[in-house]
Order: structure tokens, then sequence, then C-alpha cells
């Protein structure tokens, strides 16, 4: 078996190996659990936030459509060969970005009135729960100081507001006046703009500025009860709509277009997307319009010229066959021709290509730049196989050059007939580049707020910062409030952790004491005394604390087999700790064991074990010690048996007490502690008195008693500190009244010993 040595308090415990820190998870865990109640209001102050969260938050809809933007087409390909060929199409985003413009939302705004907006004066959270308690409207109603704000479904409806430039985006005051009539006024100074009846419309003439007029068409309120009315200015209402409408694209190749738009009515939302997209159709379409007519007047400018250039080039020809008659064509001329054919076909119509192009850009612009670098490779081709052709006769060659340009001219005539024939039938039945693939529909769920989420991220919340709060607090505060922290301040081992009774309070019923149990020699008028019902080892035995107070029984006796005397002391730093409450409940167990206890009552001022244990006051511990009193008159049994009790005296109260000295205190217990098993004295707490100090040295142990949350480092400190400079050996210390009980320290404490 290991003995114990503890040279001071904070010292490293020789024998005794230190107790392992938990992790930081469990320490949590039992900070939370010391609080659970606070943590229980807690996580219901949560559940309490997110529920006022949701009913105070409007659900918020969003509905969604998809769109397709289709290529647009194009006349020329890369080879300067008329087709139909992509020709600088905006790219996807460019059409999204174009969706959600000023160009396309300002219709929108205007159709359905969004720069007019008409709000309930409300209080936050308040007027929410109004609306999901009709009892506390109809409650608050009654009072006149808030009459002026909506408490259930106060609405109005404005069929037209028109403001000043100056006075968009300003609040006005709308206030019912019951009877179908309300005022409007200015919130700023009170001055009344107008005062009329629903349904009517007013005109109200400013100085030097537009007229203000509004209708309003329906108002649901009583009277005193006001609203907020904007008229916004057309950017803002713009900007406003623009906030809650957002575009998807896969990717850039794509063609698809989502559009998603939120608000907190799902019939309004799907309409104004349905309007969006209408909006966005015709602009595509009038675009669409437009280019086509560009195109149409290029080719209609370009056709005559090649008209008439075909029909010379035709006459030269025919003149020049019937002036030089009939002759053969040689191959090697007419795969030349042929060639020069397609060159000058090419740089034709790479030239209508850059001279559109030069409508929309600039010389410099590298669209027109590259083309132009085409057009000069192809003269130098053209250049290359003319200068060939030189070296043949000059009769075929100037036939093949004649025919060359005949059918070239014949060609192109021919390409720029047929696409003004397209463009004229595609400006008659055009039907756009846009296709609405799925139009919006009202959605059935609000995607905000969740419920779920709310709940689970309010009571999370709560508990992190309640968690947060009780470990700033424990790090910041120098109270003890765990064994650990006791362990650390004192530097000795806690030896048992004693939870609150809370039956201790409950306890009354008395016990009479038995005469035959009194010390030879003592008087038997002692005998029929009751005890107070104050001994919860008694009135609850299976109480858990004196379930903890079993197993501090077992341990002391491996704790007091290497003391020098059967002497312990229980002490605390400040009064108020339960050290008598151990002291006497710790008595009756080891009473119960057959062994013979005698309880000290050494508190001389403010002792009341002779109460607890049904005795009279009488002669105590100061008398005999001083040889006052005779032994057997002081030793006074109880009604457990092998329990004696030697009371405070009759010092108590406020008067100064004539106390022992430290030799005869010795002496004392030197005579009396040998003819019992085990003697217990119950002292005052350290800091109040010095009777700790000066009887602890005579003690063969003693224990330090610390209630959980009352006592500071610095108190425990200077308590042991003066135990120390007094020579009392401190064995350990007991954790009184804690809120969240643990076998740890006991069972850890007995496997060191065994």
């Amino acid at each position: 078996m290991k003995t114990l040595n503890y040279p001071h308090p904070g010292a490293p415990m020789q024998g005794y190996a230190t107790v392992p820190a938990t992790s930081d998870a469990k320490e949590y865990l039992r900070l939370l659990l010391r609080h659970k109640f606070g943590l229980l209001l807690t996580l219901l102050l949560g559940f309490l936030a997110a529920w006022l969260y949701l009913i105070s938050t409007e659900k918020t809809y969003e509905t969604s459509a998809l769109v397709e933007v289709l290529e647009q087409k194009n006349y020329f390909d890369e080879d300067g060969k008329v087709n139909q060929t992509d020709w600088n199409a905006p790219t996807i985003r460019e059409e999204a970005n174009l969706l959600r413009s000023r160009k396309v939302l300002s219709p929108v705004v205007e159709t359905f009135n969004l720069r007019i907006s008409a709000e309930p004066k409300t209080i936050p959270v308040l007027s929410d729960l109004t609306r999901e308690i009709p009892a506390l409207a109809a409650l608050i109603d009654q009072l006149d100081v808030v009459r002026q704000y909506a408490w259930s479904d106060e609405s109005v409806t404005l069929s037209e507001l028109s403001v000043p430039r100056k006075w968009e985006d300003k609040a006005l005051t709308l206030t019912s006046l019951g009877e179908n009539a309300y005022s409007l006024s200015d919130p700023n100074d009170g001055i009344l703009i107008a005062q009329a009846e629903v349904g009517r419309p007013v005109q109200v003439d400013i100085p030097n500025q537009d007229p203000l007029i509004i209708t309003v068409a329906s108002l649901d309120a009583a009277a005193g009860v006001q609203f907020s009315v904007v008229r916004a200015s057309l950017q803002a209402a713009v900007s406003s709509l623009r906030s809650e409408l957002s575009t998807e694209t896969t990717d850039s190749k794509s063609r698809m277009i989502t559009v998603n738009l939120r608000g907190n009515d799902p019939d309004h939302i799907a309409e104004l997307t349905n309007a969006i997209l209408d909006e966005y159709t015709g602009v595509k379409l009038g675009s669409q319009n437009r280019s086509s007519d560009e195109k149409l007047e290029v080719f209609e400018k370009q056709l005559p010229g090649v008209e008439a250039e075909l029909r010379a080039a035709e006459i030269a020809l025919s003149e020049f066959r019937r002036s030089a008659g009939s002759f053969g064509e040689d191959t090697q001329t007419n795969f030349k021709l042929g060639q020069l054919d397609k060159l000058e076909t090419q740089l034709l119509e790479k030239e209508v290509e850059r001279d559109d192009l030069l409508k929309r850009y600039t010389v410099n612009h590298p669209t027109p730049k590259r083309l132009q670098k085409e057009i000069d490779v192809l003269n130098d081709k053209i250049r290359q196989v003319r200068g060939t052709l030189s070296a043949r006769p000059n009769t075929q060659r100037e036939l093949s050059i004649l025919e060359d340009e005949v059918e070239t001219k014949g060609k192109l005539f021919n390409e720029i007939s047929a696409e003004l024939q397209k463009l004229r039938l595609a400006n008659v039945g055009n039907v756009g580049e846009v296709q609405i693939i799925d139009d919006a529909l009202p959605p059935r769920k609000p995607v905000s707020p969740s419920a779920l989420l709310a709940i689970v991220g309010g009571t999370l919340t709560t508990l992190f910062l309640y968690t947060l709060f009780l470990t700033l607090r424990s790090a910041l505060s120098t109270v003890i409030s765990d064994q650990d922290a006791l362990e650390r301040a004192s530097g000795l081992p806690v030896f048992m952790n004693i939870p609150r009774s809370s039956a201790q309070r409950r306890l009354g019923s008395p016990v009479t004491v038995d005469p035959r149990r009194l010390l030879p020699g003592s008087s038997e008028n002692e005998g029929s005394k009751a005890i107070s019902g104050n001994v919860l080892a008694l009135s609850k035995p299976e109480d858990y604390s004196i379930e903890n107070l079993r197993g501090l029984r077992s341990m002391l006796e491996d704790v007091m087999a290497g003391a020098n005397n059967n002497v312990l002391m229980f002490t605390s730093p400040l009064p108020g700790m339960g050290k008598s409450f151990l002291s006497l409940n710790l008595a009756v167990l080891i009473a119960q064991t057959g062994k013979k206890v005698l309880l000290i009552d050494a508190d001389y001022q403010r002792g009341q074990l002779h109460k607890s244990l049904g005795l009279a006051a009488g002669p105590g511990l100061p008398e005999v010690v001083r040889g006052k009193s005779e032994l057997k008159e002081t030793v006074k049994a109880t009604s457990v048996a092998n329990l004696y009790c030697i009371p405070r005296g009759y010092s108590g109260g406020s008067n100064g007490v004539d106390m022992p000295s430290d030799k005869e205190f010795g002496a004392f217990l030197d005579v009396v502690a040998p003819r019992f098993d085990i003697a217990i004295i119950d002292t005052p707490p350290v800091l109040s008195v010095s009777t700790a100090a000066s009887l602890g040295k005579h003690a063969g142990s003693t224990i330090m008693v610390v209630k959980e949350g009352e006592v500071k480092e610095p108190q425990l400190n200077e308590a042991l500190k003066r135990l120390t400079f007094s020579g009392v050996r401190v064995s350990g210390c007991i954790m009184n009244g804690s809120s969240a009980p643990t076998p740890r320290h006991y069972t850890y404490y007995r496997e060191q010993l065994d």
C-alpha cells in the first residue's frame, strides 16, 4: 500500500500519480452538465428565437422559366461563300445580360406598377406575433399609444401615385381616417398634403413642380393606422426587380438560359417572369428585324450594279464571238480560266462582306483588317493567274476572260437575288430568335425561411454562445468550480465529490438517545435527548451524497493507516462549506460499522453538532481541556450506537473564547483519543479564526472541505498556507455541494493505493 506525502500546498504529490487531464470535449461536456438547467433554458430560448424568426420573416418563393436563344444566321462563311452560318452572334452570357437589362425590365416595371409601394407601419417581431395570436392583437389594439401600427392584416392598394421628381424614393405617410377616408402627409414635418376618400383621384398642385396625383383603390384598416407609401424612381425600381432576378447558363456552348425570380407572392412572381420573357422576346424580334433590314439594304444596293456588270459582260462576249469566229479551247487555258473565275468570285464576296462590316466597325477594327488581308491575297493570286494567261494566244485568252467574267457575274447575281428573296420572306413571317421552352408557374412551396434550418441554427447558435460564455467565465474567474480546478489550485488529491442533497433540507424526524450508550461514569440525564433530525445518514441512508460518504469512509481507512494517530480533522477556508455536515454524517457512518467514534465540536462560537444530535448545551471542549469539567461529564453518548460527542461548550455566541493552548489540547487528545477507534474534529474556517491552525497540528489527518463555486483560488491558497505554516499536514480535499457528481477521482485514487 502506498502512503501519501504532501510537503506543502502546490508541491508535486509523492506516491500519488497526477490525475490525467481529460480531453477538451469531456471538459466542455462536464461544463455543460454542471449548468444543465441553464443549458436547457438556453436551448429553449434558441427554439423561441427560431420560432420568432420564422413568424417574422416573410416566406420567399422562387419561380423559374427556360429560354432557348436560337443562333443568328449570316450569309458568308470564312471562304467568302454566301450561306447560312454564324455571323457575329452574341454569346449566351450577353443574352442573359440583355434579359436583365433596363431596356427589358423598365416596361415590366411600368406595366405592373412596381414603382408604387405601400407598406403598413409595424413593430418588428411584435406585429408578426400578433398576426399569429389574434387575442394579443385585440389586447394591444386597445392601447392608444400604438394605434398607428398594424397588428393584423391591414392593407392599402394604390392604383395611381405620381409625385414630383424630387419626391421620388421619398416615403409619405398615408393615415386611415375611418369611414373610407384617408390623409396623406409628409412624415418629416407632418404637413398635410391631401385628404380624400377611397376610390377618388386627387391632384395636388405644387409650385414650380409637377403635381402630386394619388388614387387609393382600397383601404382595409382601422382609424389611425398608418402606411408608408413611396413612388420609386425608375432606376430604383429596376434595380429592385433586378436584385430578385437571376439567370443561369450551363456553359458557353449551350443556348439555354434558366430565368429565376424570387418574391413573396407566388402568382405575382410567375406573372412577372412571363412578362419579362415576353418583353425580352419583343426586344430580340425588333433587333432581328433591324438586322434583316440592314442586310436587305446592302443587297438591294449591290444588286443593280452586279446586274449591269453582268449585262455588259454578256454583250462584250457576244460581240467578241461574232468578230473572232469559233475555235477550240486549250485544256490548260480552261483550267486557268476556271481558277481565275473562282478567285474573282471569292474576291467580290469578300469585298461585299468588308463593306457591310465597315458600317458597324471602323477601318482599324480587327475584323475588317482581317478581311482586307484576305482581299489582298486574292488580288495577288488573280494577278498571277492573269499573268499566266497573258502568255497564251490573244484570241483564246480574251475569249476565256470574257466567258469567265460572264459566269462569275452570273453566279453572284443569282446568289444575291436568292438571298434577297429569303430576307423578304423572313421579314413577312419572322418568328424571332428566342424560343420559350418552359413558362414560369406559381411555386407551391417557399424556398426560405427553412423551419428545420432555423430551429437547428437557432438552438446551435444559442448553445455555442452559452458554451462560449461559460468557457470565458470559467477562464477569467478564479472561483473553484470543479474537482480539476480544486486539484490544480491546491496541489492535493480530491478524495470525494459530494453532491448536493435536496433531502437534507426536508429532515425533521427525532431520534431518541439510549441511556445505556453513555460512557461509564457519565450522567444518565442526557439519555432522553432527541436528535433534531439533521442527520441525513439516519433519515435518508440511500441518498446519493450518503453513498459517496460511504466511499469516503472506506477510503479514509487507507489514508489514516499511514497517519501518526487516529485523529481526523475537517476544516474549510470559509463558512458554509458543509464541513459540519460531513463530520456528523461520516461519524454516523463509521459508528454504524461497529467502531467507537468520538465527534469533537471545536467551533467554539458557532458549533451546532450538539443540537443536531439532540444534546443539551453543557460543558464542552474548552472546559474539559482546561480542566474545568470532568471527562465523563463532557463526553456525551448519542442515539447512534458507538457514537459519542464533545460539544462546543459554554463559550458560544459573540463573547471571546478562552481557548486552550496547543500543549493542553495535545495532552487532552493523548488521553481521550486512544479510548476510541477514531476521533473526528470539526473546526471553524481557517480564514475566520486560528483554531484550525492551532488544533490541526495534533491531528494525524486533515481534510480541507471546499464547496463548489463558493471559494476562490486565492482564498484556498491562503487557507492552505496558514495551515502549512502552523505545521498542519493536509491530506487532501473534498468537493462538497457538487452539481455533477462523478466517481472518477474515487476510482482512480483506489487504483493508486491498491
